[in-house]
């Protein structure tokens, strides 16, 4: 299944267990690295045209009622709006703890796999500054 996170019915059973949350203008720009992932559930979102609660809230939902155990999320580095989406993911880990979340992100072409402490850093300015 492929669609826009938000019209996507959080009840659907064509939800799998295993997705791939990405931003939408990926498949505009990188569709030779979107094809890499294999999950059989991939979702798109724009936080430049949608607000991360939003967001945030339906994927919730969606971890909830399908019982998804894993959700990938893959981002264009250095956009404002999509670095949302990790900081999204790591909140539905506190959620759901259960869940097993992995980061990627997109610098000139190159797939770079993020650890979770990098995202919470990144929330985090003062810890930064602080090392």
């Amino acid at each position: 299944m492929e669609g826009e996170l938000l019209r996507t019915n959080a009840n659907s059973k064509k939800i799998s267990e295993d997705v791939l949350l990405y931003g939408t203008c990926i498949s505009e720009e990188h569709l030779e690295i979107l094809k890499r992932f294999r999950q059989k559930t991939k979702l798109h979102a724009c936080l430049e045209e949608e607000h991360v609660n939003k967001v945030a809230w339906k994927l919730a939902s969606i971890v909830r009622v399908n019982k998804v155990r894993k959700i990938t999320v893959l981002t264009i580095d250095g956009s404002p709006h999509c670095v949302q989406l990790h900081y999204a993911l790591e909140d539905l880990k506190e959620l759901f703890p259960d869940l097993a979340v992995e980061h990627y992100t997109i610098e000139k072409g190159r797939l770079i796999e993020i650890p979770p402490e990098a995202v919470r850093k990144s929330r985090h300015l003062s810890e930064i500054e602080s090392d």
